[in-house]
């Protein structure tokens, strides 16, 4: 008859136990980061519209016969305005910080205080508007090499006269500014180690934008550093389609624009939603 101690069984308990552990934890590392919804913030001395998250519920599978079919791209809590940029902004004039990041903010603040904070630092009169921010621990400089490639996918829409963009060195040309963060405080997961992104923005009525000179805010775009670059590109594809105008998570998990990020390109469904979005008269525009 075979006897085991009490003390070696507690010692095989622990091994499991430990191994279990270490199971939870590698699947915590390989589960996908998710790409938060943007709120888009206004001035409190303003009456600028501003927008609310959105939340879908878990992603839908296309039907074999609809791989190109669109979404609805527009802002939800403005009962789905469609919001782009106009023509004669264009070129839009891109600037990847020097992985810089912006101060420290509570989550459910950033969408509220980010466009403000940033348009105050650009608004300064120090010849570098940024020189206080500190540097994101685990930025290199091919990082922004990385950025710049997630975006480059939309340079498709150029090639149609939809879009334009180029990047500029100088912050104060650009219209759409991106910074990077270690982690996002106080998000809804521990640490904020799932949010892996955020846009922040400020819209403006069109036919309000036609009649008055309204000072240009830029688009604020947040990328979490993790360490893993593929992922960092993927997700600076996907916030940069919500500094173009995407408002809505795409409910389709194939889809770049999913609010639970999968894929890593441009879907036929955000092709043919995007190519919509530009071809219509918006409601707003940044």
């Amino acid at each position: 008859m075979l006897r085991v101690s009490l003390k070696t069984l507690l010692g095989i308990a622990l091994v499991v136990l430990s191994m279990a552990d270490a199971y939870q934890s590698n699947a915590q590392t390989r589960y996908l980061p998710k790409a938060n919804f943007q709120t888009y913030s206004q001035s409190s001395e303003s009456n600028l519209p501003g927008a609310g998250g959105l939340h879908l519920t878990p992603g839908e599978d296309r039907p074999a016969n609809q791989k190109s079919t669109s979404y609805a791209p527009g802002e939800p809590t403005l009962n789905g305005a469609l919001v782009r940029w106009e023509a004669k902004k264009m070129p839009l004039k891109i600037w990847i910080a020097p992985g810089l990041k912006l101060p420290e903010c509570p989550f459910s603040e950033i969408q509220e205080t980010r466009v403000e904070q940033v348009y105050g630092m650009l608004k300064a009169p120090a010849a570098d508007p940024f020189a206080g921010l500190q540097t994101a621990f685990s930025w290199t400089p091919d990082l922004n090499y990385i950025v710049a490639n997630g975006i480059e996918q939309w340079r498709r829409f150029q090639n149609e006269g939809l879009v334009s963009f180029v990047f500029t060195e100088d912050p104060r040309n650009a219209q759409i500014l991106i910074f990077y963060t270690d982690g996002f405080s106080d998000s809804s997961s521990p640490g904020g180690t799932h949010v892996a992104g955020i846009t922040s923005a400020q819209v403006y009525p069109f036919d309000l934008a036609q009649q008055v000179n309204i000072a240009q805010k830029p688009v604020v775009i947040e990328l979490l550093l993790d360490g893993n670059s593929e992922r960092l590109q993927a997700q600076s594809a996907h916030e940069f389609g919500h500094a173009l105008g995407i408002k809505a998570h795409s409910p389709y998990r194939d889809d770049l624009m999913y609010v639970d990020r999968i894929v890593p390109q441009l879907s036929p469904g955000d092709v043919a939603t995007f190519r919509y979005l530009y071809k219509q008269k918006p409601q707003y525009v940044l």
